[in-house]
């Protein structure tokens, strides 16, 4: 069994499907994504190892900033996640079912899908309208969670659109193509 090659090409240009769109989705997740799990990290290190522990005196609301950190890593990888296909999808009984059944279900499903992710970015842009005029803040430093709702909003948005885009595509093809990271050449 041979390894295949790797090329020194960024993941980015490497991405299979809809072209400008894989391209964008994946420098933002991978740029983003990098650097705010190093940002994480970092501050994690310091004052976790460095100024509790050392120093006795940890970072004031470094745990606000992790946790705002947090949620901007998970936003931005749903919409990534579901165009390369890392989702949990449970394939038991498509598997025995006929191929023209298990696509209209496989069809169904995503549409389904596409509209209930639709209603949670619509509620989640909702509760950011709100999160301000309600006090939704950090327990240290009160930032407003407002901004974190669009994002999410936004992102999962995202993920309803290519739910409905990958419908499509199942409907006219008879499958959807995902974002590979990987050369095919």
């Amino acid at each position: 069994m041979t390894k295949p090659e790797t090329s020194s090409r960024p993941a980015a240009e490497m991405a299979a499907g809809s072209g400008l769109f894989d391209r964008w989705l994946t420098r933002i997740a991978l740029i983003t994504g990098g650097t705010v799990l190093t940002v994480m990290t970092l501050l994690c290190v310091v004052n976790v190892l460095i100024m509790r522990k050392l120093l006795a005196a940890p970072i004031v609301g470094a745990e606000d900033a992790l946790i705002l950190f947090l949620v901007t890593f998970v936003a931005l990888s749903i919409p990534f996640g579901a165009r390369a296909g890392a989702h949990i999808e449970i394939e038991v009984v498509s598997e025995m079912l006929p191929p023209r059944l298990a696509l209209g279900l496989n069809i169904v499903a995503r549409l389904c899908g596409g509209v209930f992710l639709g209603l949670m970015a619509w509620q989640l842009a909702e509760a950011g309208s709100h999160a301000a005029r309600f006090g939704e803040v950090t327990q240290q430093l009160e930032i407003s969670y407002e901004p974190f709702y669009y994002l999410l909003a936004v992102c999962f948005g995202l993920f309803a659109a290519i739910q409905i885009a990958d419908a499509w595509q199942m409907i006219r093809s008879g499958q959807a193509a995902v974002l590979s990271l990987e050369d095919e050449a």
